[in-house]
């Protein structure tokens, strides 16, 4: 695929490193002279010192043969500009990262008008991705499908909860969310049907949209193990973005936040209805214990500062916070996190770079995600025309005992099909299979039906990381 990145800050360069490192075509538009000499230097890919906003300078990094451009900036209005002129030019598919949500309020010109097919917020994309934490704390293995509209989890339940000792379609999992895969403390794996129970000391896999997977966190936690009183250290805008996002939670949340400045204290209550706001210094200690904050379940760090939240960590473990998360700007900062075994670590423009790094999955690619215990293979595929699954009901397709259609997004929906779910063409299929299945798939996912010498589909596969 041919990319053109505009932008050379930190979302850029790790988009550039990635992409380039799996051998895709990329060009770097950046106008800042050093910053185009790093990539110049340490990165395979051609670079442009010059301003992306410009038609001229786009038409020299070839934009009419891009399959896709990403305009991540500094500048909100510099990247609708760009991705406005990339679609004029017919480019297939635009990203531009933009902070100010107003820009896409207005009812004179749409996301779509304005030629952006993805925006990416980084603040929002952090907050989301602790949000995301918090509501599983314990989680082992988060894994994301089709543009991160499908989410899986991989979580160990240590104690009795209010799924274990059920069959599953006793368990009462809002709708949008299958178990489709266990494993047993004795190691042995299972893709589960209806009549198996889940015990403690049992991992489980589950596979559905963010929101429902919100929705069902309750149920995998202990009432005496969840997370409820959290401290947001910092009103950044990460900071008010995540208390949002825990005020509308249905886990009730008791959360509460501090920031040094009395103006921003005062914009933040404006703007939460249900957190309390405080002003101090959580580096203080006086200030945390009069505020109580060693009580807290979890403490979030994120004062836009790496050293105040490196302090602000080592005080919460001292003071034996269960739950630890922590912003970091400069990567070299994440191995002191790990010395002092705290891992839940974001930084907001890697995290950026992940969001749009799924949507740089071709169409026709299919990505392999290998689960931790490696008992499981996760597979994503888009079903073409001449599948010899296709129109057929799953409970007529005949697939193999071990495999199990976990989700399907269907028009931007996601869905949990069933026995009498009839699979339709461009269905995006996330598959949970067994390994010694996964060279079975191509009779019955392959156009035509055609598969290698081995059984496998003739697809070009994308092997995913192994989730941290």
């Amino acid at each position: 695929m041919y990319i053109i990145i505009v932008g050379g800050g930190g979302v850029g360069y790790e988009l550039a490193r990635n992409l380039s490192d799996k051998d895709q075509d990329v060009v770097v538009i950046e106008r800042n002279p050093e910053v185009a000499r790093r990539f110049s230097e340490s990165l395979d890919v051609m670079v442009i010192e010059d301003n992306g906003a410009k038609a001229v300078v786009l038409e020299r990094a070839r934009i009419k043969q891009a399959k896709m451009v990403i305009a991540v900036t500094e500048v909100d209005e510099v990247n609708i500009i760009v991705a406005m002129l990339a679609k004029r030019y017919g480019v297939p598919y635009t990203v531009a990262r933009v902070r100010d949500d107003d820009y896409f309020a207005s009812v004179m010109l749409t996301r779509e008008e304005m030629g952006v097919d993805l925006v990416i917020n980084p603040e929002k994309a952090a907050a989301q991705e602790i949000s995301q934490i918090l509501h599983f704390p314990e989680a082992s293995e988060i894994e994301y499908f089709h543009r991160g509209q499908v989410m899986m989890l991989g979580i160990k339940l240590d104690a009795e909860t209010e799924i274990t000792g059920k069959p599953l379609h006793k368990v009462p999992f809002p709708a949008g969310c299958i178990v489709v895969g266990i494993t047993r403390p004795d190691e042995s794996f299972l893709i589960p049907g209806g009549d198996d129970v889940i015990h403690p000391g049992d991992k489980i896999y589950l596979v559905g949209s963010a929101q429902v997977l919100k929705e069902a966190s309750g149920l995998l936690y202990p009432e005496q193990g969840r997370l409820r009183r959290v401290v947001i250290q910092g009103g950044t805008m990460i900071g008010l973005l995540l208390a949002q996002r825990l005020e509308g939670s249905s886990r009730n949340f008791n959360v509460s936040l501090t920031d040094t400045c009395a103006g921003r204290c005062e914009e933040l209550s404006a703007k939460l209805s249900r957190t309390l706001v405080l002003k101090g210094d959580a580096t203080d200690l006086a200030f945390f214990y009069e505020e109580e904050m060693n009580k807290a379940d979890a403490m979030v760090a994120i004062t836009g500062d790496d050293r105040t939240n490196i302090l602000l960590a080592v005080l919460a473990r001292h003071l034996g916070i269960k739950k630890i998360i922590a912003e970091v700007m400069d990567p070299q900062y994440v191995v002191i996190y790990h010395a002092l075994g705290i891992h839940s670590v974001i930084n907001p423009r890697l995290v950026a770079a992940s969001q749009i790094l799924r949507y740089t999955r071709a169409e026709d690619i299919v990505s392999l995600s290998i689960l931790k215990d490696e008992k499981a293979e996760v597979m994503e595929l888009v079903l073409h025309a001449g599948a010899k699954v296709l129109g057929k009901k799953i409970a007529k397709a005949h697939f193999p005992k071990g495999m199990l259609i976990g989700s399907i997004v269907r028009n931007n929906e996601v869905l949990v099909p069933r026995g009498d779910t009839v699979l339709m063409e461009d269905d995006h299929l996330i598959i949970f299979c067994l390994p010694e299945i996964g060279g079975q798939l191509g009779r019955f996912f392959a156009q035509n039906g055609n598969g290698d010498k081995t059984g496998h589909a003739k697809f070009s596969w994308l092997r995913l990381p192994r989730s941290s």
